[in-house]
């Protein structure tokens, strides 16, 4: 028998947690389960278990869910088959006939749990009794942004990460089982029997226009100074949420909280688990966003994306079809962010020679996986079209005489002049440099797209042939930059700072003595050797450097740039060779 009268704090709770490759049993199988017994008592687990379980022949798992999951095929060598996994889960709880059970979402597993029981045990009652977290928590915190399991775990201290993994899941509803019945005992709930009566019970209205309530006072965040500087959130715990930077410390946080409709459903999750901020003000918003990188990739918080690649930096050969992670004799163009980064410009190339539209071209010119690749019937349409807006393609495809071959025009050359007007037209619509490196630096190819036409077929190859030249070209100039100095006045600033860089590592920062940038003695070292410093964490700083120069530039501040022993650059002359980049 359940025992129902028993009070929450003293009855053993089976937590479930469940991973699937679909909505419901109809769409999907259970991939991963993993359970365990508490109390509300005490968030410890006892006897947990947590399982892969053997797909069903045929059955395949999609790239969003192998991404979630965190599956592989390796993971077949040790999964269990779906009825030993349910009698395992079963031999638990052979004591009684219907056990209590909390579950985050009750009605995700439940449906899956219960397909089993009807499989496996045909004429047996289905032994849980469950109770739904998600449920609990929307009645106790109805102004909550959020009451997902990460959200509601980082919101009440739990330290759970982003993966999502059932050992783990079944540790966070452990804890959410314990801090919710705490409350509910507190509001006169204290048996299972009262629970279930208490979820029954009409659930009050939600007001139309309640805003969301953040755990966060706003007075700490409106106590912000007005100043540059990092900023991190906190959970309850002291686990590190997020790293952000900010020309006004007090502006940029208050933004987070008060973005209204524009807040994301990832944020709102973030901004649920915050209770507190630790700030380091700067001397200025350039200095703010390099420390910004810098935690970012010592620290790796939880919900920040940018920047928190690590390892190898990217070199291309000649005919960008091939890649390495140092340079070599054969692949000197780089430093790149990614193998995929320039090359849609080498296979528009070889189409542009004659190559055969392949599938693999197709896809790579349009940057995109294979799989996703337009047909070839649009795809020769979109490039039809992207040969005929640009009058340098519409000369390569123009028959040339034998006596004249030696005229005909050089690819390179004539894709290099489309980028580049493409560029300037992009700026010239007032493309924002932090919009435009946010595009660039990508580490895989662009997601699916649902359908393609000759027009998206034309966007995309505008696109790639763009921001690939543009990535070469930044390459070169991080090469020079990583051996540097950099004077520069924020647009609203009344001091000239100088950066001293060598080896791509910044090794020095202070006010210029009265307004005057020294010139210190910086290394001259040939190519190979400033290419082969680079790993993607010098990368990343130097493109945020490089990002935060432009900004300072474009808004009115002044920037001067020396370059080992080379005249310091400044004004035009630095825009000039800026905007290649």
């Amino acid at each position: 028998m359940l025992p129902a009268s028993a009070p929450l704090s003293e009855l053993g709770v089976w937590v479930i947690d469940c991973q699937t490759t679909g909505a419901s049993p109809a769409h999907g199988v259970v991939l991963e389960i993993g359970w365990g017994l508490c109390t509300a008592g005490s968030p410890r687990v006892e006897r947990a278990e947590a399982h892969w379980v053997a797909l069903p022949p045929g059955e395949r798992v999609s790239s969003r869910v192998r991404q979630l999951t965190g599956f592989d095929e390796a993971v077949a060598s040790v999964s269990l088959a779906a009825p030993e996994v349910w009698q395992r889960l079963r031999a638990g709880m052979a004591h009684a006939p219907r056990v209590p059970a909390a579950i985050h979402f009750a009605s995700f597993e439940l449906a899956f749990l219960r397909d089993w029981a009807s499989r496996f045990e045909p004429e047996a009652t289905f032994p849980l009794d469950a109770v739904c977290l998600h449920a609990i928590a929307a009645r106790l915190h109805p102004d909550l942004p959020r009451q997902s399991l990460r959200a509601l775990a980082g919101f009440l201290g739990h330290g759970l990460d982003l993966t999502r993994r059932c050992a783990a899941h079944v540790e966070a509803t452990a804890f959410i089982w314990h801090r919710l019945a705490t409350e509910l005992r507190e509001r006169g709930v204290g048996t299972w029997q009262e629970l279930a009566s208490w979820l029954e019970a009409p659930k009050p209205p939600r007001s139309s226009g309640r805003k969301h309530r953040f755990p966060l006072p706003s007075a700490r965040y409106r106590s912000l100074p007005d100043t540059p500087g990092v900023y991190r959130f906190l959970r309850a715990n002291g686990d590190l949420l997020y790293v952000g930077k900010a020309a006004s410390l007090r502006k940029r946080v208050s933004g987070h909280f008060t973005a209204g409709q524009a807040t994301t459903s990832r944020a709102l999750e973030m901004l649920t688990q915050i209770h507190d901020i630790q700030v380091t003000p700067t001397a200025s918003a350039l200095e703010a966003a390099l420390l910004e990188n810098e935690e970012i990739k010592l620290r790796k918080p939880l919900y920040n994306l940018q920047l928190t690649n690590d390892g190898h930096s990217w070199f291309m050969n000649a005919q960008l079809s091939s890649f390495r992670s140092a340079p070599d004799a054969e692949h000197r163009l780089g430093p790149l962010p990614s193998t995929f980064s320039a090359r849609a410009v080498g296979a528009v190339r070889e189409l542009l020679a004659g190559a055969a539209p392949t599938r693999a071209l197709r896809a790579l010119a349009v940057e995109t996986w294979e799989r996703w690749a337009p047909e070839e019937a649009v795809f020769g349409e979109g490039f039809r079209l992207f040969i005929e807006r640009h009058a340098e393609l519409r000369a390569l495809s123009q028959p040339v005489a034998a006596a004249s071959s030696d005229a005909r025009p050089d690819p390179r050359r004539a894709l290099l002049r489309v980028a580049r007007r493409l560029l300037a037209a992009a700026r010239a619509r007032g493309a924002r440099g932090e919009e435009v490196e946010a595009q660039l630096d990508v580490d895989e190819p662009a997601a699916s797209v649902d359908s393609w036409d000759a027009d998206r077929v034309l966007r995309h190859l505008e696109r790639a042939v763009a921001h690939g030249h543009q990535l070469l070209s930044r390459a070169r100039w991080l090469c020079l930059l990583c051996d540097s100095s950099v004077a520069y006045r924020e647009p609203s600033g009344d001091r000239v700072r100088q950066l001293v860089i060598t080896r791509g590592e910044l090794v020095a920062v202070a006010d210029a003595a009265a307004g005057e940038p020294s010139s210190p003695r910086l290394p001259s070292r040939p190519l190979a050797q400033r290419q082969s410093a680079f790993d993607r964490s010098q990368y990343d700083r130097l493109r945020t450097l490089t990002t935060e120069i432009k900004r300072i530039q474009r808004d009115g501040g002044s920037v001067s740039i020396q370059v080992a022993r080379r005249r310091w650059l400044s004004g035009e002359a630095l825009a000039r060779l800026l905007a290649a980049v």
